[in-house]
């Protein structure tokens, strides 16, 4: 009688399992053992998330240490998420299922933490234009109130001033507001920015000091005839001409024109 051998069936040798996280298991999966949950507790701080796994005991198992890692940030207070319980599962890749829950869980507060940081450095970046919007807009009001303190600002604004009373009529004696001589015409506007002058043009002539024609400057004042008779104020040269702001003679009206022959100037400027 022949005896029928029995032969154990072939196995190939056994494969260490691996899966993305296995490390992770590995490192949890001594404190599996007599244990009824999976817990993740995750730490965020300045947009970056730590991960801490640690066993929940079950209601007969013996305490279990536990730690909890940190990451240390910028932000002054972290914010503790916690993280789905997680069931403890009996083959590996179950566990890695729940360990990629756990790591979905990481990442969506990762995202939420990473958009808040942004929208508060956005705010910041806000808040540090309107301060620079503010203060230059200040210092354009200081200087534009230095400007008009200034000698040539005062100058201008007379000008400005005397511009304004174009179309108004000659009338001799008149000082404005809606009527003006030659000499009230430039007595009103200086003193509208802050210059006195004499009432009279002769007057004025004699307040001022002579300068060369050639260096008049804009705002300085034309003076006709010895003894002098009329004035206005110089604008500009224009194809070798002197243009004035003047109030003519009766029956005209303020105007700008080419000077006339036989002037003078009076500088406003060095007065």
């Amino acid at each position: 009688m022949s005896k029928s051998v029995s032969r154990p069936a072939h196995r190939g040798t056994a494969r260490p399992f691996r899966a993305p996280n296995v490390s992770i298991v590995r490192t949890i999966a001594g404190s599996l053992s007599g244990h009824g949950k999976l817990a993740g507790r995750i730490t965020l701080a300045g947009g970056i998330a730590a991960g801490a796994l640690v066993a929940v005991p079950a209601a007969n198992a013996a305490p279990v240490s536990h730690e909890t890692t940190t990451v240390e940030s910028t932000v002054e207070a972290a914010t503790v998420v916690e993280a789905p319980t997680l069931e403890v599962s009996a083959t590996p890749a179950a566990m890695l299922t729940d360990i990629k829950q756990l790591e979905t869980a990481v990442e969506v507060q990762q995202r939420k933490a990473a958009a808040a940081l942004r929208a508060a450095e956005a705010k910041r970046k806000a808040a540090i234009a309107a301060k620079k919007a503010a203060e230059a807009k200040k210092k354009a009001e200081a200087e534009a109130r230095a400007y008009a303190a200034s000698r040539q600002g005062k100058i201008d604004r007379a000008i400005s001033v005397a511009s304004q009373q174009i179309g108004d009529p000659y009338v001799w004696g008149a000082t404005g507001p809606s009527a003006f001589d030659c000499s009230g015409l430039t007595q009103y506007a200086f003193a509208a920015a802050g210059i006195e002058l004499p009432r009279v043009s002769r007057d004025q002539a004699a307040a001022l000091p002579t300068i060369p024609n050639d260096q008049i400057q804009r705002g300085d004042l034309m003076f006709f005839g010895s003894p002098v008779y009329h004035v206005g104020i110089f604008l500009r040269w224009e194809n070798g001409q002197a243009i004035m702001l003047h109030a003519p003679k009766p029956g005209a009206s303020v105007r700008e024109e080419a000077a006339w022959d036989g002037w003078f100037a009076g500088s406003t400027h060095q007065a």
